[in-house]
């Protein structure tokens, strides 16, 4: 993003500088709004508890652009952003239990993104920089790069997901979850390593497509697995058998799922300590890298050779936006 979503987002609030929630004309002639999906009320209420970083509170309200439920054509500049406002924080609090309207809080939104506070196609320019840009590009490589986008993860960890079992707010029930293919990724499923790698110029893949195509994966030179923690037996083996391969998160390939697309559900077979506590990797995969997994810092990162790849050995979703270095490893191998 090119400047601070949250401090304008108080501003326009705050300041009464409201903008009409995208909406449509019905056949009579009224007009009607829009509903926010209950997941983005959910995350307001997470963020507003200091549950989860803003990142993945911002990326809600990037959804409801890039959804169109709030239409934005024209983006002009805008100054600089500053603090996160304690207030929003109390706003968000407040719409998530219901006692302000969808339209009183959202409709800061297109202007936000009209004002290119929400950047919608040039996330990497404004957050690495353009002077970076050619040296991290594969635009031009003749070499074919992949990144599978974990939407299985982001899955797991929604509500009423298998993070839900885990902690012991739900009944096994919860180890079967709805596939949310589309929404937001969050900083459990990569979701800046997924808007980094796109910006410059990787083509992307679901878990979806893989499953149910896993030879997709060899029309590519190199394959980049992000935090891909939750997959298929299919995916796996696709994945383990491609010879080029960056690992780029640890803990991937940790839990064995299986997939139910008439349902549109998955369900958590083996791993994670289920079904049994002595289980950890849910394929026994010898290369299993999850001790890394909460290294965040990662100050003097390092990859490391395995059989068809590299890993890299810490969690590096806060660092793909700025860290150069690391950009350049990655489109090098």
């Amino acid at each position: 993003m090119k400047n601070s979503i949250i401090t304008v987002l108080a501003i326009s609030i705050l300041l009464g500088s409201f903008v009409q929630l995208g909406n449509a004309q019905t056949p009579s002639g009224t007009t009607t709004y829009h509903l926010v999906p209950s997941w983005i009320k959910n995350n307001a209420l997470k963020w507003s508890q200091q549950e989860i970083p803003d990142a993945d509170f911002v990326n809600g309200m990037r959804w409801l652009v890039e959804h169109q439920v709030i239409p934005v054509d024209d983006i002009v500049e805008t100054e600089d952003g500053s603090i996160l406002a304690d207030s929003v924080k109390k706003i968000a609090y407040s719409w998530s239990r219901g006692q302000v309207p969808d339209i009183e809080f959202i409709h800061g939104i297109e202007y936000l993104v009209r004002h290119g506070v929400i950047a919608l196609d040039d996330n990497f320019v404004s957050l690495v920089g353009q002077d970076n840009l050619t040296k991290t590009s594969v635009q031009n490589d003749t070499k074919k790069s992949v990144v599978i986008v974990p939407v299985f993860t982001a899955s797991a960890y929604s509500e009423r997901g298998f993070y839900s079992y885990y902690e012991g707010k739900c009944s096994s029930i919860c180890l079967t979850s709805v596939i949310y293919a589309h929404a937001p990724l969050g900083y459990t499923a990569s979701v800046h390593g997924v808007y980094v790698l796109r910006s410059l110029g990787y083509h992307t893949l679901t878990d979806i497509d893989v499953d149910k195509n896993p030879k997709v994966l060899l029309q590519y030179d190199k394959v980049v697995l992000l935090h891909n923690e939750y997959v298929t037996k299919k995916e796996f083996d696709a994945i383990t058998t491609h010879p080029h391969v960056v690992y780029l998160y640890p803990n991937a390939l940790y839990g064995k799922i299986t997939v139910d697309y008439n349902a549109n559900t998955m369900t958590l077979v083996r791993g994670h300590n289920y079904p049994d506590a002595k289980i950890r990797n849910g394929f026994d995969w010898k290369f299993d890298n999850s001790r890394f997994e909460y290294n965040a810092q990662c100050n003097n990162w390092k990859f490391y050779n395995v059989t068809n790849g590299i890993m890299l050995d810490c969690y590096p979703e806060n660092h793909l936006t700025h860290d150069t270095k690391l950009l350049k490893a990655i489109k090098d191998y």
